[in-house]
């Protein structure tokens, strides 16, 4: 599959001269304009999360809102916030938001929860799906094989983008455990290398 990032260059190259065929003749292009802006979306990843030791993992989400230059949706379904089986979302920078999922413990302990995240562009994204696919997987009810956190994660970022949901290369996650997602299929789509969560 071509990679999304040449794709997106050539198409901002060919910009003003592009020419559209159509069948009744030649249509020129239309005039100049600001590129809109790319969608991002991040999986964030708590290697240890669910139970310690036993390589499952915990996902949560991160998705950009291309209206704005620094504004962000993020949450999770299961994790240590709110309760063990709920679902929570919040607004925000990217700086509130990594800052979020940095702060966040093993319960009881000092020990940081998440601890890296891996990200892709879109060329498109629609906060308001994605924030409605959101309410969709948290009202189901949480359940360890068929709804939880990495079918929230994938159902967030497959509302935002047509292009992730067409994406042959990211499967549903029934039966899929969320650090398996994060290291194999997610690189195997072509996500971005992973990311430290660092602490500051």
């Amino acid at each position: 599959m071509t990679n999304l990032h040449e794709s997106l260059k050539r198409a901002a190259v060919a910009g003003s001269a592009s020419v559209v065929l159509l069948a009744g003749g030649v249509v020129a292009g239309p005039a100049p304009a600001e590129a809109a802006a790319l969608g991002r979306v991040c999986m964030v990843n708590a290697p240890d999360g669910v139970v310690e030791n036993m390589n499952i993992g915990h996902a949560a989400f991160i998705v950009k809102d291309r209206a704005s230059s620094n504004h962000w949706i993020y949450g999770s379904f299961g994790s240590t916030v709110n309760g063990p089986k709920a679902g929570w979302i919040r607004g925000g920078t990217w700086e509130q938001a990594r800052a979020t999922f940095t702060k966040v413990n093993f319960p009881g302990t000092k020990k940081q929860y998440y601890t890296r995240y891996r990200c892709i562009n879109t060329a498109d994204g629609d906060l308001k799906t994605a924030q409605s696919w959101y309410t969709t997987v948290r009202n189901r009810g949480y359940n360890g094989h068929t709804n939880n956190c990495l079918h929230m994660s994938m159902a967030v970022f497959k509302g935002y983008s047509r292009i992730l949901r067409n994406d042959k290369r990211l499967p549903s996650a029934t039966n899929k455990l969320p650090n398996s997602y994060y290291d194999k299929i997610l690189k195997n789509g072509h996500w971005e290398a992973s990311h430290k969560l660092d602490r500051k």
